[in-house]
């Protein structure tokens, strides 16, 4: 019975979902940024988890890391940030650096250590159409072993 459902499924269900089920995380502080990247990201067909501090990030990819297709960090936060997660991946699960693409206000020199190391940076403001292109072309990236 799963077989036969399977080819109904991919021929009806799975072109409504152009990038498959994409899971994407999101750390952000700002509630209003937070909503706006979400409203955008969502317009993809993707799942968006949300983090409003890096230390609950960090957790989360020690248990379920390698689930998600980019990781959109803020980088410049009060406390745990998206720079608290970058040095944890590095140290720790350096495979996934190359699904990140770094949120930031921050000048060219706070990012330059980290932008061959990860996919993209995006610099605040950013226009929506090239924040979606971004985050289309990482996930649809091979994934790296």
């Amino acid at each position: 019975m799963r077989q036969l459902l399977r080819p109904l499924w991919v021929q009806r269900v799975a072109p409504l979902w152009p990038f498959g089920r994409k899971r994407i995380l999101l750390l952000e502080d700002d509630t209003a940024m937070q909503k706006l990247v979400a409203k955008l990201l969502r317009s993809l067909r993707v799942r968006v988890d949300l983090f409003g501090n890096g230390r609950a990030v960090i957790d989360r990819i020690a248990t379920a890391g390698d689930r998600y297709d980019a990781f959109l960090l803020d980088l410049m936060m009060p406390h745990d940030g998206g720079l608290s997660v970058l040095r944890n991946l590095r140290d720790d699960h350096s495979a996934l650096l190359g699904r990140v693409i770094l949120l930031t206000g921050s000048g060219k020199g706070v990012t330059d250590s980290w932008s061959d190391l990860v996919f993209a940076v995006v610099h605040k403001p950013f226009d929506g159409a090239a924040l979606l292109s971004t985050v289309n072309a990482c996930v649809r990236q091979p994934v790296s072993e």
